[in-house]
């Protein structure tokens, strides 16, 4: 009897052990288990010892730098450096007082350019008239003669950029009277824009246009096609004008049959007109531009005589010699004439202008045909 009350009563003493110490009312049921951590709060990072400038090598000290907010330098009184108290924002240029409706605009330094006349744009800069009413045309063009009254004539050398060796023969001989056309495609054509107006040239921008002979004769692939839209034609014309900065307007490279087209042409001498540039075409290729410049309201200038049709220098002394006479024939003009750069040309043109003076004629910038009044 004893043992069969032991083997009876066995599973009731595991199962009331069990009620005790296991007893789980959610058995069965889904569960997770998170492991909880406690973390123990980090003492504070000793401060960094600062570290003395080195004072032995002046040129390596480490100079202040200016506060900026928003690309504009901060000032504030007293310390040059606090970060607290009032704050003066100086803008830069905001201390210069804006030119008065009717004074000369103000010319940037030689090889300087204005960022007021500026936009950015996919090509890069690109210019444009300013806030004030202030052109490119203006603000960039060199001064023209003092006396008004006696024959001038505007010379524009065209064509550089191309040929590094010509181009700079060609700046370091021509007087800075002589306005300077660039292409665009010259590699380098930013920096020499700015060299031309660094010695106080004048400089233009070349936009390639379609000749008659195209595509045999190809100005390359920016060129403005009579096949294309406008805005297709703007675009390219556009990435000529951001190929460099500091220039007062625009020739045409090439572009005879383009100038003759005027649904085409008229456009792009919008576009110019709007930027506050100049337009200058040359004499055997002028097509319509000077009709279609007018109804733009485009200041521009067109050559009366083409003067390096052929590699003689004859032909080339005569082509000068009556650039000279149309300007004796009406002194209340300007008489402009269109050149190629080349060791011929550059020979002549030194010839040439050696007893200019003597003969009672000035050289004047080509910015002058269109009133530009050039830096006060």
């Amino acid at each position: 009897m004893t043992v069969i009350a032991a083997v009876t009563l066995a599973p009731l003493a595991v199962a009331a052990l069990w009620s005790l110490f296991a007893y789980d009312p959610l058995g069965g049921e889904p569960k997770a288990e998170v492991a909880i951590e406690r973390r123990l709060a980090q003492a504070p990072a000793a401060p960094e010892t600062p570290v003395a400038p080195d004072t032995s090598r002046p040129d390596r000290a480490a100079a202040p730098q200016p506060e900026v907010r928003d690309g504009v330098p901060v000032v504030r009184p007293g310390d040059p450096m606090p970060k607290s108290g009032p704050v003066i924002i100086r803008v830069p240029g905001a201390d210069d007082a804006a030119p008065g409706r009717g004074a000369a605009s103000p010319a940037a330094k030689p090889g300087e350019v204005d960022k007021a006349l500026l936009e950015d744009s996919r090509y890069g800069p690109l210019p444009r008239m300013a806030e004030d009413g202030r052109r490119p045309l203006d603000v960039y063009a060199r001064a023209a003669p003092k006396a008004k009254t006696g024959p001038r004539v505007a010379l524009v050398v065209g064509g550089l950029g191309v040929g590094r060796e010509a181009t700079a023969e060609a700046l370091r001989r021509l007087p800075p009277e002589v306005s300077v056309a660039f292409s665009p495609y010259a590699p380098d054509v930013a920096d020499l824009v700015a060299q031309a107006r660094g010695a106080g040239r004048e400089a233009l921008m070349q936009a390639p246009m379609e000749p008659f002979d195209y595509p045999a004769n190809d100005p390359g692939p920016q060129t403005l096609l009579t096949s294309l839209p406008a805005s297709a034609n703007l675009e390219r014309l556009r990435w000529s004008l951001g190929r460099a900065q500091g220039y007062v307007g625009v020739a045409p490279l090439a572009g005879a049959r383009f100038l003759d087209a005027q649904d085409a042409l008229q456009p792009m001498l919008v576009e110019l007109a709007r930027r506050g540039l100049m337009f200058v075409v040359a004499a055997d290729r002028g097509g319509h531009a000077a009709d279609v410049a007018k109804e733009a309201s485009l200041p521009h200038a067109a050559s009366v005589v083409a003067i390096d049709q052929t590699d003689d220098a004859d032909a080339i002394d005569a082509g000068l010699a009556k650039l000279e006479s149309e300007a004796k024939a009406d002194p209340s003009r300007i008489a402009v004439g269109w050149i190629t750069a080349t060791p011929l040309t550059l020979n002549r043109i030194d010839a040439w202008r050696a007893g200019l003076a003597q003969r009672g004629a000035a050289l004047a910038p080509v910015s002058a045909v269109a009133g530009a009044q050039g830096p006060s």
